[in-house]
């Protein structure tokens, strides 16, 4: 496999993308600060991106699960259970969606900027 695909792959699987190292998550939305295997810093300024990333697929979650039920049901959509259904799926989807939005724009940094990584041949990262 490429490299950034590993990294990715180990992301989405909330793993640490340097390593492939788990336990990186004490609670659903408290992520540690290193990963306990390679040392590798989780917390490097990458709040904004990752929260960004989280809104982006609530709302293409939302834009899809809608389409989806008004194109199904239509001439008669559900617009009750729409009224109701949209808002609570945008208060879901950002808890649901959040660690993989963080592990991911985790992923996109170290994929992006592999000089961060000096080691990676020793985790099967590297070429």
């Amino acid at each position: 496999m490429d490299r950034r695909t590993t990294i990715i792959t180990r992301a989405l699987r909330l793993r640490c993308p340097h390593c492939g190292g788990g336990g990186l998550f004490r609670y659903w939305v408290q992520m540690i600060q290193d990963c306990p295997h390679c040392g590798y810093s989780l917390a490097s300024g990458n709040r904004v991106g990752a929260n960004l990333l989280n809104l982006v697929a609530s709302e293409v979650t939302l834009f899809i699960a809608m389409a989806v039920i008004i194109v199904r049901s239509w001439p008669n959509p559900p617009w009750s259970f729409l009224q109701f259904g949209a808002p609570a799926l945008m208060v879901i989807a950002p808890l649901v969606l959040y660690p993989f939005s963080k592990m991911l724009f985790i992923a996109f940094d170290l994929a992006m900027h592999p000089e961060a990584m000096p080691d990676a041949k020793v985790h099967g990262v590297g070429r």
